[in-house]
């Protein structure tokens, strides 16, 4: 067990107990358990347990095999149609909530989303979920960042109908969470424009994936232990899907400033049209940049619990260089605050004239320099903003 690429190895306290104990405790925080091992059994697919809830149609087990195992748990090969995800730890309800609420599963029907058949579920947890799925794409070099962007983009827009205005102070606060359990020296913050809204949670990302035709489909998954770890299960905008497939296209293959605004691209031309608006993607209003952050952090989170150096070292080096922005963004609030001066001075000389302590014609100049001051402040403000990608 040790050894499966599942395995929390790089976060184990001493003290931990073993996991047949129900619960095992990590550097962050403790990990709930279940006995999946009988799963992996033909003999146990006969029927439905009896403890929980069964959401969907059991499946026919024909021919049990083992896909392989990743860092969400494993992949079994039920029939010639259908696939097992099992997760050997108890990480929330995502999966059942897209099967269980018919609007949204009715509203994905058509889009380049797998979604599940059926889920076992116990106890507010997902175990098991079911997918019609013939194949699974296992060739990394095939994947294509814009027919992906365009396939996120599709699910996003239908998904739109069912969106919540942004939640800005729980998003900077799930930054500030991860952040403090990672123990990292970056700091960073955003607001957040009224076009960039909260939609149903969905998690995807570039290891599970199918075709349908020459059409790329995700599929949808459980959430993984780094996130369930390290913050709460907050709606997120789209653009926090979309940076977390760009972060792993880019970690595998490298992507450059041309190819990030290609996929940024794509995604815009699917989804809902108020995600392109120029404050939706600015990065002083967050935009692309701070859910890059966000992916890159987790990306972090998963090096560290996996003691996966390899990874922990891109992620490292990305989080060096951010500080770049930053600074570029400090310089920026300096002209912000420019603007805000500017309006405070023309009020001051306004009432300074109406109380006489200047003459009127010094107060009407006064003010409209300071007006002009801070149409000028504004506009290099946001004539400097950074590039999306």
């Amino acid at each position: 067990m040790d050894e499966s690429p599942w395995w929390p190895k790089g976060i184990i306290t001493e003290d931990s107990e073993g996991f047949a104990s129900g619960r095992i405790q990590t550097l962050f925080g403790t990990l709930q358990t279940w006995d999946y091992s009988q799963c992996l059994d033909e003999m146990w697919w006969n029927s439905p347990p009896q403890d929980g809830t069964v959401w969907g149609q059991w499946p026919n087990v024909t021919n049990l095999s083992e896909i392989r195992q990743d860092r969400k748990g494993y992949l079994l090969r039920l029939n010639e149609t259908q696939i097992a995800r099992i997760t050997p730890f108890a990480l929330g309800n995502d999966l059942s909530r897209l099967v269980q609420y018919e609007p949204w599963f009715s509203a994905l029907d058509d889009s380049p989303l797998v979604l599940p058949s059926m889920v076992y579920f116990v106890g507010k947890h997902d175990r098991i979920a079911v997918y019609e799925c013939p194949m699974l794409i296992s060739d990394a070099e095939a994947l294509d960042a814009e027919k992906l962007a365009n396939s996120l983009g599709f699910i996003h827009n239908k998904l739109h109908v069912f969106s919540t205005p942004n939640t800005e102070r729980r998003w900077n606060e799930r930054l500030q969470d991860i952040e403090a359990e990672l123990k990292v020296t970056t700091l960073w913050r955003a607001p957040h424009s009224q076009y960039t809204v909260g939609l149903p949670r969905l998690n995807v990302d570039t290891e599970l994936l199918t075709k349908r035709g020459d059409e790329l489909m995700f599929i949808a998954d459980i959430r993984t232990p780094v996130e369930h770890l390290l913050c709460q299960a907050d709606r997120l905008p789209g653009l926090a899907n979309l940076m977390l497939v760009e972060q792993q296209i880019s970690f595998l293959k490298g992507m450059n400033e041309a190819t990030r605004k290609v996929m940024l691209d794509a995604w815009l031309s699917k989804s809902p049209k108020s995600y392109g608006n120029k404050k939706a993607v600015s990065t002083l209003l967050g935009g692309p940049w701070i859910w890059r952050y966000h992916a890159v952090l987790l990306a972090l989170g998963e090096a560290r619990i996996y003691a996966d150096e390899e990874l922990g070292n891109k992620a490292q080096r990305w989080l060096d260089d951010v500080s770049r922005i930053q600074a570029h963004l400090g310089v920026l609030r300096l002209w912000k605050s420019g603007l805000w001066g500017g309006v405070v001075g023309a009020v001051i000389a306004f009432f300074a004239g109406r109380m006489g302590t200047i003459s009127p014609s010094a107060a009407l100049i006064t003010g409209c320099l300071c007006v002009v001051g801070a149409i000028v402040c504004n506009v290099v403000y946001w004539s400097k903003d950074p590039q999306p990608y």
